[in-house]
């Protein structure tokens, strides 16, 4: 607060002057309303000779650390949503440059996972510093809250600004692909209502803050609701998408089986390349010459099915719980593609190549 605003105002006050027309002289002198208010705020209206100074807000180190915890949260809950979405986008509308990798990556199980912790953890310490607001209105002014909220503010306005101007860029290019234009519009979505309630909610902090505690409450309330319901609408068709615990768990077992038979496969090769023929069951790929990683199904335990066809023709089988083809890539080739499979017993037909 401006010290020479201050002075005029305890001044005034303890010359018996009423708040309201110290009010409207400062505005007419050409201060800022806000200024004069939260000037007025910083003395107690009660009866006594000389103004009564209101206790500065004091910010005790368990709310510093409840505040530093929100706004951390708050920060891997949007950058978390924003990944959900682009994965989301990527699904629905991949281009032939840019095409969506089928199967959940690692970054978007994590960023649902983030969000499941980060979002109901900001609710809860922005409830429990929100009631000791409304006890205590002159916490609402703590220096450290300021300090987070300008931050939060600067950080949303330059999201928003390059989001614009990567969409500008895009757009004089003529490349505005649907994909990227959602993606534009998903941040703008995610940083808009963040930004715009902590800067509106730093301006009514400038006002008495009695007064403001109470406009709060309402926006609060409602930007609440909807965040809760965007989060839990987005998390189901996310997780729709990706599939249940145990669904994944049955697509890293079947992964887990091909990797298996395509390693027995190439020491098949080594075997047929040292002994110049096929080895009569999948135990003879032993010693030091062969690197199998397993010859048994990670889930039950039981040998993978090996048999000699014709020559050096030959079939492995496993059982898998999935089928490849709802995760399948155009964009393999031709040797990745051979592993494909349905669910239930599938049997691979190879044939052993010596090495060149």
């Amino acid at each position: 607060m401006n010290e020479e605003l201050r002075q005029f105002i305890k001044e005034s006050l303890e010359r018996g002057q009423e708040r309201e027309a110290i009010r409207n002289v400062l505005v007419e002198a050409g201060w800022q309303e806000r200024e004069v208010n939260s000037g007025l705020a910083a003395f107690a209206d009660v009866a006594f000779p000389v103004a009564v100074p209101r206790p500065r807000p004091y910010l005790y180190a368990r709310e510093a650390f409840l505040y530093l915890i929100s706004f951390i949260a708050l920060y891997v809950f949007a950058f978390s949503l924003g990944a959900v979405f682009f994965g989301m986008i990527d699904y629905h509308f991949s281009s032939s440059i840019y095409r969506y990798e089928p199967g959940p990556s690692a970054a978007q199980t994590t960023a649902l996972a983030a969000i499941i912790v980060a979002f109901p953890l900001y609710l809860f310490l922005m409830r429990r510093l929100a009631s000791a607001v409304a006890a205590d209105p002159e916490r609402r002014q703590s220096l450290i809250r300021r300090w987070l909220t300008y931050l939060t503010l600067v950080v949303g306005a330059a999201i928003i600004l390059g989001d614009l101007i990567a969409l500008l860029s895009r757009l004089l290019a003529g490349d505005p692909t649907t994909g990227f234009v959602l993606k534009v519009v998903a941040i703008l979505v995610i940083t808009g209502p963040i930004f715009g309630y902590y800067l509106w909610d730093m301006r009514q902090a400038e006002d008495e803050v009695v007064e403001s505690a109470a406009r709060a409450a309402p926006a609060l309330r409602g930007l609440v609701v909807g965040a809760i319901v965007v989060v839990v609408v987005t998390l189901g068709y996310s997780i729709y998408l990706v599939g249940t615990p145990g669904q994944q768990r049955d697509v890293r077992l079947d992964d887990r089986r091909v990797d298996d038979l395509r390693n027995i496969s190439q020491n098949i090769d080594t075997y047929f390349d040292l002994n110049e023929e096929m080895p009569h069951s999948l135990r003879d790929l032993s010693g030091p010459r062969f690197h199998v990683r397993s010859i048994e199904d990670p889930d039950t335990g039981r040998l993978y099915e090996y048999r000699v066809t014709e020559g050096t023709r030959y079939e492995l089988c496993a059982v898998f719980t999935t089928d490849s083809g709802d995760r399948r890539d155009e964009r393999r080739s031709f040797s990745e593609r051979i592993w494909d499979h349905d669910s239930g017993r599938h049997c691979f037909q190879l044939e052993a190549r010596a090495a060149p």
